[in-house]
């Protein structure tokens, strides 16, 4: 009788075309533990035991690198690449490296990630960034910015106080009122530089 043998790497990355050679060589069965009975030519007893992806916890390789595919796609390589960044892979190497440098523990996390998509991270960055935005609005009000832009007339001229005014939406002195409390914010920061 002739035989093929081949043979396949046990690593993590290989693990998918074991399972699906484990799968087409033992049907049904792959999900049980089989023995095999000794054949005239050895007298060894082999025991193979196998397990189906879909009985561990963990999200498998395959399935990690179908949704790194469709978050490529979905929301571009760089969105990627910096969610792998994120999550411990290396940066500037190829995608692929990157996929095999998560460890697989964090497959569903890193998933999770991509699927939100780079809207929602930069919505829950927004959301508390540790600058205290707010203990800053209250600081810088317009009469502040009012009382920086006279001091800056006064110290550097008229026409470059109203430019930075203008840059930041406000034409005179009483449109300063008008203006968001980022424009004042960055308005204050211009004038008092």
């Amino acid at each position: 009788m002739n035989y093929v043998n081949f043979q396949v790497e046990l690593t993590a990355e290989n693990a998918p075309k074991i399972d699906e050679i484990s799968q087409l060589l033992l049907g049904k069965a792959h999900t049980q533990e089989t023995t095999t009975k000794p054949t005239d030519t050895t007298k060894a007893t082999a025991k193979t035991t196998t397990k189906s992806t879909a009985d561990t916890d963990e999200m498998s390789l395959a399935d990690f690198k179908t949704a790194v595919k469709k978050a490529k796609a979905d929301h571009g390589e760089d969105f990627v690449k910096t969610v792998l960044v994120d999550n411990g892979a290396e940066k500037g190497t190829t995608l692929g490296r990157m996929v095999s440098a998560i460890e697989a523990e964090d497959y569903e996390n890193v998933v999770e990630k991509l699927e939100a998509g780079p809207a929602k991270a930069e919505e829950a960055e927004e959301e508390d960034d540790g600058f205290g935005d707010e203990e800053d609005a209250s600081e810088v009000d317009a009469e502040a910015v009012k009382t920086a832009a006279k001091a800056y007339a006064k110290e550097v001229g008229r026409d470059d106080a109203k430019a930075i005014m203008l840059k930041h939406g406000a034409a005179t002195i009483t449109k300063i009122n008008d203006c968001s409390v980022k424009q004042l914010q960055a308005m204050f920061k211009d004038l008092t530089a």
